[in-house]
């Protein structure tokens, strides 16, 4: 996704949201993703640059850069969540052919859905834009993908009613919504 493309979506997704506060990251994302020894999608980056880490319509986002307690969170969080799909005993990886970040291709954690649901970005290309989405079910214990990006899926969500999106829930008594981590 270029970048004007992200942000148009940003644009719409905080307009949806009625978003109007200015949030600046105290973190860098080139610190971040060296750090984390990828680049990362220009769109997510653009979304957590003018949100901080928050709950979209029950997507719960952290933010890698509101501030150094963020990262440490998002970080000790992204670690557990990799030994934890990567644990055999708990067979999350038996029936794919997924492998784990920084495996090449591997998974790479970014959002949950508040259910003991994942969503992971397959980072099987070396342009992190035009890296896939898949998403596990914790209720159903089955991987389902999106071609992405990050913004398209959550504007997906935000605006989605009825089971048509890949979570597969009714949306309809869902309240459109960004509760940010600071205010929960």
């Amino acid at each position: 996704m270029a970048r004007a493309e992200a942000s148009s979506l940003v644009g719409e997704i905080a307009a949806l949201l009625g978003w109007q506060w200015q949030f600046t990251p105290e973190r860098s994302w080139a610190l971040v993703e060296q750090d984390l020894g990828t680049a990362l999608p220009s769109d997510y980056k653009e979304l957590l640059t003018r949100f901080p880490g928050g709950v979209f319509r029950r997507i719960e986002i952290d933010s890698p850069v509101a501030n150094d307690q963020a990262w440490v969170k998002y970080k000790n969080a992204l670690d557990e969540l990799l030994q934890i799909l990567g644990d055999e005993d708990l067979e999350y990886l038996d029936k794919v052919d997924y492998t784990l970040y920084p495996e090449p291709g591997g998974l790479l954690p970014w959002g949950s859905d508040g259910q003991g649901g994942t969503f992971c970005w397959i980072t099987d290309s070396g342009d992190p834009d035009r890296w896939r989405i898949t998403y596990h079910d914790q209720s159903a214990d089955e991987w389902r993908e999106h071609p992405g990006p990050v913004t398209q899926l959550l504007y997906e969500i935000l605006t989605g009613s009825g089971q048509d999106n890949l979570l597969r829930w009714d949306l309809m008594d869902l309240p459109v919504e960004y509760i940010p981590f600071a205010d929960r």
